[in-house]
């Protein structure tokens, strides 16, 4: 026997032994010897093409086989080439060229698996019709099936429906051609081929068809039939579909349990094995979403993970393997509230989006997904980038969406939720339009009868109402209750949903009664206790629905005045807020409409609402990871809160309540302007302890927030606020936090008027009032009844029009004087009562609130000869907060005393001796802070250094120096500071206002973070200020807020001055408290200095300018 003949039959025999046994080896060791059979055939001339041809067709078989098992590509391109080869061997009109043209199609059609290169699947068809026109009956069912492969594969490319459908006719030949021991295979691609089908025309009977077909299959195959698994998989997959559309528990685990033979079949080296892994994870998510079994999600989520290991590089499905994994993670957060599963669904849906660039039907699928778990995302750390983004996410979504796309309505309800939840933020009656549109849309979408439709009406409804209480229009209010009462009558409306349709018709008969109308407010009552009664204690609405109950009482008792209707309003208002969790917007919004009741009606309750309304929107606060979030809501709800409660309390005569709640809203406000930190970072401070408390207290908000998607149970509710009040009074027993999220009590606040009274100020939309406040001395009420808040803030414009521009002509300061002779004429009762209780001369504080902060009262005046103003009456300092006046006098045992030297002071310039010194005095060191180019301020510099002893610690900061780090330290010391260099004012973000340095803006979020100890500061650079109002709504902007940061006293201007003023200002200044006798550099005479130096500066100095010069602090 020959050598070709020895290495052919070893060949043969090894693949024999191969099927039969199925050892890698034995494929291997067979492929070589077709090799070397090939080698000596190609340098023979002695064999026949049929021969030569044969040889080729076994080698290539042999390698595809070899593909398939281990997915080396060479082994696939070298069967490609053999089987083109043999081709050649066998011309037209040649009897076996059929069987190599079907064989040659076959070795693309599994490269196209692979590659995906379209025209190999093109070829592959066109050969497989070629060879089944030639092949006889008895020799066409390999083709058939080949055949019916490829159509199939083409339709999943193209989606023509056509391939599908010859295809399925295809398998039916392929079945009366097949043999007993062949059907089971044609069972299960018919079976495969049908359920595509059944997804493509959601038909029943195509589905039953399926399973039918793949349980014929699944018993003709023994556990190692090579398409057992597949069978296994065709038949779960029909079984899963069916369970999502009868419900049949029994057929989704039996799915399960298939799967699972799927992946118990597989061996560790068999290189699909992720296919088995992806399949089982699908179903265990599916069966959790039924049974709400964590277990199953649990192992799904693992089971993807091992199957995106197992999967190939670059493989066609990674996106959709990232996907589900990231949907996994994102139901696992839903349920257990560990960010780490949020962030990583995130980062996964991001990868997929990545992959999906050109796969439009999969790249709204997450684009749809990505844009939830940043929603979600948006709702625990509040960063406003996320919402932004999933709403760009969302309009990308329907960018690329057709009107008929299944997604389009589920991805334009997100997307309106998202607009809504922006508009409540941000109030751009825009997006709230948008919302409206899409929630039209994406109800008009829905099929008559589909489930989601009673939500859909709902939805619209209560955004019709925003609106409404947005704009006034009665429409708006129509329609709201018109798509609510159908959504309560549809026919799939659930308990939950049917509460909450029945809370927004109360909302909208409320908006549509008015108040003395009783019938109504019974009709209110009727909807109110249906939407209790269909919800449990822990149900996610039972808060909002008493705190309606607790509203609709109390407007009866203003109607009837039944006691009783009181006390059940209070009682209800209680158990409102006992439910309330998270960040209490609901809660926040039925404080909101006690107040407006109890402002129409005038009744004293509102008082405590007030309160109760101040301390949730701290909650809420504490509860926001974004500065911008907090800021907003700070101005939105502390600034008016804190006016108009005090404004009613005063009402009420209750000064002492009034001063409690002014002083709580506007320190909820100045410490978002200002400070980067909350009180819980301050309590994270004290140690670890604090650390522990601060964490304790963020995680049990942070559960309570998401306990309605977590548990239904009341006992779950009550655990945790219980845990909750505890964790509170933790807190309240540490040092400094007695009064965390209580108002601080005006024993404590009184103290602020020890050296001193202080007038607070407050313009509300009901009333103008002035508060004197002095220690251990009733505090005096000064009504200004014949002024509004419009006329206050009148002249709050008219002030910032007269000294916008340094530059001021005659006319100018003339209308200047007359404007400060009215403000004098404002506040002359106030300036009586002082004159009865402060001798003049004395210093006084004004804490101005509202559109007064933008006024300087400092220089009233009456502006006649031979009448003092009040520059001349007392010396006036401003404080942004109570307790900022408080903090600026504190001294801790524990602070070092200042000595000559500070421990940031290398050295000191030697410059013009003073005629005077002073005199067994401690002084302390002055830093002065120039601009970054030395040159700007050398003489500004040079000038201050000749007016201080030469014996006085100096040190000068100018040039390349001025760097964060370097002026920072100088905050942290007991130092005065001069800052001659350029501020800016941020009116968006007040907190990013600051000073230039060469790496950057040093902002008040720095200075506040460094705790600074700096006792004095001169604001001598120049600062524009913004263009928008509210940077005049920042209580004198940078000159307080630097104050409140905790610099103890500080001078500085109100709007721009010449350079000229400020140095003759600076000279006077620093020449009263310097070198004048009896002169004494302590920051608590930096106030009286200025003041001797505005009035020795007198008439050199423009009015407009003059004024302009305040002192904030103590």
């Amino acid at each position: 026997m020959s050598d070709f003949d020895t290495l052919v039959r070893l060949a043969d025999n090894l693949y024999a032994r191969y099927e039969a046994q199925g050892n890698p080896s034995d494929l291997s060791l067979c492929i070589v010897h077709y090799r070397s059979a090939l080698t000596l055939a190609r340098s023979s001339n002695a064999l026949s093409n049929d021969t030569q041809s044969k040889l080729l067709s076994n080698l290539a078989n042999a390698l595809s086989i070899r593909f398939q098992r281990h997915g080396d590509l060479a082994d696939l391109d070298h069967s490609v080439e053999c089987h083109l080869t043999a081709l050649d061997f066998r011309p037209p009109g040649h009897p076996g060229r059929a069987n190599t043209l079907s064989n040659f199609a076959t070795a693309l059609l599994i490269r196209y698996g692979k590659l995906g290169v379209e025209k190999d699947i093109e070829l592959a068809i066109g050969y497989f019709h070629t060879a089944l026109s030639m092949l006889p009956p008895e020799g066409r069912l390999m083709a058939l099936m080949n055949y019916a492969s490829a159509l199939v594969s083409r339709f999943q490319h193209t989606g023509d429906v056509s391939d599908l459908s010859d295809a399925i006719r295809q398998y039916y030949s392929a079945l009366d051609f097949s043999p007993a021991e062949n059907k089971s295979t044609a069972y299960y691609n018919l079976a495969n081929a049908i359920l595509s089908r059944f997804k493509l025309e959601n038909n029943p009977k195509d589905l039953e068809l399926c399973i039918e077909y793949s349980s014929i299959a699944l018993q003709g195959m023994s556990d190692a039939h090579p398409d057992r698994l597949l069978a296994l998989s065709c038949l779960s997959s029909a079984l899963i579909r069916r369970f999502e559309w009868y419900g049949n528990a029994e057929d989704l685990q039996t799915a399960v349990n298939n799967f699972q033979s799927a992946l118990d079949l597989r061996s560790a080296e068999d290189s699909s094995q992720f296919i088995a892994f992806y399949d089982l994870a699908d179903a265990l998510v599916l069966r959790y979403k039924h049974r709400d079994d964590l277990a199953d999600l649990e192992l799904a989520i693992e089971h993807y993970h091992t199957a995106l290991d197992l999967l190939p590089p670059s493989h066609k499905d990674e996106g959709f393997y990232l996907d589900n994994l990231g949907s996994a993670l994102f139901l696992r957060f839903s349920r257990l509230g560990a960010m780490n599963d949020l962030e990583e669904a995130i980062q996964k849906h991001y990868f997929a989006l990545e992959i999906h660039t050109m796969n439009l039907s999969r790249r709204l699928i997450t684009l749809e997904a990505l844009g939830e778990c940043l929603d979600v995302r948006f709702e625990q750390s509040r960063d406003p980038e996320d919402l932004h983004t999933a709403i760009d996410l969302y309009n990308e979504a329907l960018f690329e969406t057709s009107q008929d796309h299944p997604l389009r309505a589920a991805i334009l309800k997100k997307c309106a939720n998202s607009l809504e939840t922006r508009f409540r933020i941000y109030g751009g009656i825009v997006d709230l339009d948008r919302s409206i549109s899409y929630c039209r849309e994406a109800l008009e979408l829905l099929p008559p009868d589909h489930l989601g439709q009673a939500t859909s009406y709902q939805t619209l409804a209560s955004t019709l109402l925003l609106r409404f209480e947005e704009t006034g229009d009665e429409f708006d209010l129509e329609e709201a209750h018109l798509y609510c009462s159908t959504a309560t009558n549809t026919q799939h409306a659930s308990g939950s949903l049917r509460a909450a349709c029945n809370l927004l018709l109360a909302r909208i008969l409320k908006a549509r009664i008015l108040p003395w109308e009783v019938k109504d407010i019974e009709s209110i009552f009727q909807h109110l206790r249906l939407a209790k009664d269909l919800c449990t204690l822990g149900h996610s609405l039972i808060s909002e629905v008493y705190a309606e109950l607790a509203s609709t009482y109390y407007l009866r008792f203003l109607v009837e005045q039944r006691p009783s209707d009181l006390n059940e309003a209070f009682g209800h208002h209680e158990l409102s807020m006992s439910f309330a969790s998270g960040p209490s917007c609901p809660a926040i919004r039925t404080c909101l409409q006690w107040v407006r009741d109890a402002e129409m009606f005038g009744h004293r309750s509102g008082i405590d609402v007030y309160r109760s309304t101040l301390r949730l929107v701290n909650c809420h606060i504490l509860a926001l990871r974004s500065p911008e979030l907090q800021q907003h809501a700070a101005r939105r709800y502390g600034a008016s809160l804190a006016y108009e409660g005090a404004s009613f309390a005063m009402r009420f005569q209750e000064p002492t309540e009034a001063i409690e709640v002014l002083e709580g809203g506007r320190s909820v406000l100045w410490s978002q302007l200002v400070r980067a930190q909350t009180c819980l970072d301050d309590l994270r401070l004290t140690g670890e302890s604090g650390v522990l408390l601060a964490d304790d207290f963020e995680r049990l908000s942070f559960q309570l927030d998401q306990l309605p998607r977590v548990s239904k149970s009341s006992k779950d509710v009550k655990f945790l606020l219980k845990e909750k009040e505890a964790v509170v009074e933790q807190i309240r027993r540490v040092e400094g936090f007695k009064s965390f999220l209580k108002s601080i009590p005006f024993s404590e606040l009184e103290k602020a008027a020890l050296e001193g009274p202080v007038i607070i100020l407050n313009a509300s939309q009901h009333a103008c009032d002035a508060l004197i406040l002095q220690f251990n001395t009733p505090h005096i009420h000064v009504p200004l009844p014949h002024v509004t808040f419009q006329d206050v803030s009148q002249m709050a414009t008219r002030f910032r029009e007269l000294t916008g521009n340094p530059v001021t002509s005659g006319n100018d300061d003339e209308a200047l004087t007359d404007l400060l002779s009215d403000l004098w004429d404002l506040i002359y009762p106030i300036i009586q009562h002082l004159l009865l209780h402060i001798p003049m001369g004395s210093r006084i504080w004004w804490c101005p609130a509202g559109p007064f902060a933008s006024i300087p009262l400092h220089a009233a005046g009456p502006y006649r000869q031979g009448e003092p103003s009040l520059l001349q009456i007392y010396v006036s300092s401003y404080t942004p907060t109570l307790q900022a006046l408080i903090r600026a006098r504190a001294r801790t045992a524990s602070e070092p005393s200042r000595s000559r030297r500070s421990s940031i002071v290398p050295g000191f310039l030697k410059g013009k001796k003073s005629k005077q010194t002073m005199t067994n005095q401690t002084i302390p060191t002055i830093v002065a802070i120039g601009h970054t180019t030395s040159d700007e301020t050398c003489y500004e510099l040079d000038f201050l250094r000749n007016r201080i002893p030469p014996s006085a610690p100096f040190r000068r900061i100018e040039g390349e120096e001025v760097t964060l780090e370097v002026v920072l330290a100088a905050f942290r010391e007991p130092v005065w500071l001069h800052l001659a260099c350029a501020a800016s004012v941020d009116a968006a973000l007040p907190g990013q206002s600051g000073f230039a340095t060469r790496d950057g803006t040093l902002s008040l979020y720095d200075i506040s973070s460094a705790r600074p100890r700096a006792e004095f500061a001169f604001l001598s650079g120049r600062c524009e200020r913004g263009d928008d109002a509210e940077s005049e709504e920042m209580m004198m902007h940078l000159v307080a807020a630097l104050q409140y940061s905790g610099v103890r006293s500080v001078i500085g201007t109100l709007w721009p001055v010449d350079d000229e003023v400020m140095g003759r200002v600076a000279a006077a200044f620093y020449e009263e408290i310097i070198l004048k006798p009896g002169g004494s550099m302590q920051y608590t005479n930096t106030a009286r200095s200025l003041n001797e130096a505005l009035k020795a500066v007198g008439k050199e100095v423009p009015l407009a300018q003059q004024i302009a010069f305040v002192h904030v602090g103590a």
